[in-house]
């Protein structure tokens, strides 16, 4: 029986296999590449690298050639075949994240998961754009105000990173946290689940397992954050979406409530071109004013914002919030029929002592 003698054309074979899926990767990334890196790398000659590209071509692979500023680059056209373009793929939170990446440095950022990613990102788009390109797109950035953006560049760096690492990837966290009008800092254990921006301010949006509860926590007021190895998954009741819905502003811990809020005509324009709150619906009243009906978790919140309006709205519900504005109005007017009231400064302590001694 003739033994059929092994060559060495199968190692070949393999080693052109893992070179041409090598050059399909390398005109995949952003940017392209052209055949003389291409030759370089894999150690092939130009001529070869061409009959590679063809065969991916011929196999369906939409391969195009592109000219430079001096050489062809050859790249993948996949983004070119989606309807909506890049406006599809990157929307203003990935364009925020990838900023943020492209400008802010330090260890502390670096040593985020999720930054190192934006950071190698942002790195391949600066290299695949030209100098005209990016002027272009800074050129576009400067229409714009980024009062948004800036709250983020203002946030604690050793806690802003580690909070969009956390939250990427599900990572409960420790955090030491001093309230509003709290002598001292508290630690306790949440899962971060949004960040977000309210009046000017950064917020993250965490559940406490402990206690199966959502809160809102400064981002200015943390004073340490650790991630971590344990994970969680907050249960199907609470999500963060879902407590978008729920909230006006930043607090959302009462009771959900139905409001109806009539206003005037001359407020009108002002609150009907507005999204006030995710689930609002607006009904235009016969006078030219317009209704406004939203369900929400009852909070001081709203209650400021409708005092805003002063004497151009009326609260048709709920009926408590109806009744709190009476008493506020008598206060009002029992305050105000007069002039101020004359009150004596309070003494200074040093004052104070010199008396008592004198007496």
């Amino acid at each position: 029986m003739a033994v059929r003698k092994r060559g060495t054309r199968a190692p070949a074979r393999n080693h052109q296999l893992v070179r041409i899926l090598g050059v399909l990767r390398d005109v995949d990334r952003l940017g392209g590449t052209d055949l003389y890196e291409l030759a370089a790398k894999w150690g092939a000659a130009t001529r070869t690298i061409r009959r590679d590209l063809a065969a991916l071509q011929e196999a369906g692979v939409p391969i195009i050639a592109e000219k430079g500023d001096r050489r062809v680059r050859w790249r993948t056209a996949y983004r070119d075949r989606m309807a909506s373009g890049l406006t599809g793929l990157v929307d203003a939170s990935h364009y925020l994240a990838l900023r943020l990446a492209m400008q802010q440095a330090g260890p502390a950022r670096r040593t985020s998961t999720i930054f190192a990613y934006l950071e190698d990102l942002s790195d391949r788009i600066e290299k695949a754009l030209g100098p005209g390109d990016r002027e272009r797109l800074a050129a576009i950035e400067r229409c714009f105000l980024q009062h948004d953006r800036a709250v983020w560049d203002s946030a604690p760096p050793d806690v802003f990173w580690p909070l969009v690492d956390a939250i990427s990837t599900s990572h409960l966290c420790q955090f030491t946290y001093k309230a509003l009008g709290a002598k001292e800092p508290r630690d306790f254990t949440a899962l971060p689940l949004r960040l977000f921006i309210h009046h000017g301010t950064g917020y993250v949006l965490a559940w406490i397992p402990k206690h199966d509860r959502i809160l809102t926590l400064n981002l200015q007021r943390l004073r340490g954050l650790r991630s971590l190895r344990a994970t969680a998954t907050p249960p199907g009741g609470i999500d963060a979406d879902g407590w978008v819905e729920s909230a006006f502003g930043v607090w959302a811990g009462g009771p959900t409530t139905t409001y109806r809020l009539r206003f005037t005509a001359g407020a009108a324009a002002y609150v009907k071109e507005r999204t006030w709150h995710p689930k609002q619906v607006l009904h235009d009243l016969a006078d030219g004013g317009v209704e406004l009906e939203l369900t929400c978790g009852a909070s001081p919140e709203i209650t400021a914002w409708v005092a805003s309006f002063r004497d151009s709205v009326e609260i048709v519900a709920p009926r408590s919030l109806r009744r709190d504005f009476a008493d506020l109005g008598r206060w009002l007017a029992s305050t105000y029929a007069t002039g101020p009231r004359v009150l004596r400064p309070a003494p200074r302590a040093g004052t104070a002592r010199a008396a008592r001694r004198a007496s």
